[in-house]
């Protein structure tokens, strides 16, 4: 009886055309998607691709190698969601050929950083699972420098925003690391509640996601004003914050 080959012909191709590496990335990210994070292993992952068991191996040398270069993956994505939306008609580009430029608008381009950071959180929980997994430092080490660079890249944007609302008087001076951090936990944990099921009785549909997501974000920036704008200021200009930040095309 002839002996079974070691690899399957999917493999070979992937091999053979070099594509193996998109091939098994692309069969963890759909693993996470139906299994969750706990049941991805490199031998379940070469089940998924139709690969040997060993073949995983020759890209990823550990299930934390491979986790790492999904997560590369997943805040790459991020960082071109959050970069369009900070480089959006609000931040300063002309409205058409020949008009002068509008000003960067702090409060706008916070505004559409937060939608997009939730809105790629939502579309993407497996690779929310991965990206903000738990690490083990002691027996993982630390992240690898490309995934580091990456992370800080995208994070940068919402640091950026928080230093032109700043430099506005949308916000509060300071550190405009601890009001990024406040921001970002704000969005953090309303897509994960959303994107894990906890918010899906209560907002059901996407029109109520949309407007629950801005409000969000205008209550946020209206805070922040209103701080900015001191203990002395009136209660009535201080009232108005939220107005100012009021829905409005952006």
């Amino acid at each position: 009886m002839p002996a079974a080959k070691r690899d399957s012909p999917a493999a070979k191709r992937n091999y053979h055309h070099g594509d193996l590496r998109r091939a098994l990335l692309d069969a963890a990210w759909r693993l996470v998607a139906e299994k969750g994070l706990a049941a991805l292993t490199l031998r379940e992952l070469a089940r998924a691709a139709g690969v040997s068991h060993a073949a995983p191996y020759h890209h990823f040398p550990s299930r934390t190698a491979l986790l790492d270069a999904l997560a590369e993956e997943g805040f790459a994505g991020l960082d071109r969601a959050m970069g369009e939306a900070k480089a959006g008609p609000a931040a300063g580009g002309p409205a058409e050929v020949g008009q002068t430029p509008r000003p960067v608008d702090g409060a706008d381009v916070m505004v559409r950083i937060g939608r997009a950071y939730v809105d790629f959180a939502c579309a993407h929980p497996e690779q929310l699972q991965v990206m903000f997994r738990p690490r083990h430092h002691d027996s993982e080490g630390p992240p690898p420098p490309a995934l580091a660079e990456i992370g800080a890249k995208a994070y940068g944007h919402l640091a950026d925003a928080v230093r032109v609302c700043q430099a506005q008087g949308l916000a509060p001076a300071g550190d405009p690391d601890e009001l990024a951090l406040s921001a970002w936990s704000l969005v953090h944990g309303f897509a994960s509640l959303w994107s894990q099921g906890q918010l899906r009785a209560l907002i059901p549909e996407p029109e109520q996601f949309a407007r629950q997501r801005d409000q969000l974000l205008r209550n946020l920036q209206a805070g922040w004003q209103a701080t900015a704008a001191g203990p002395g200021t009136p209660a009535t200009q201080m009232g108005s914050a939220l107005d100012a930040v009021a829905p409005r095309t952006v």
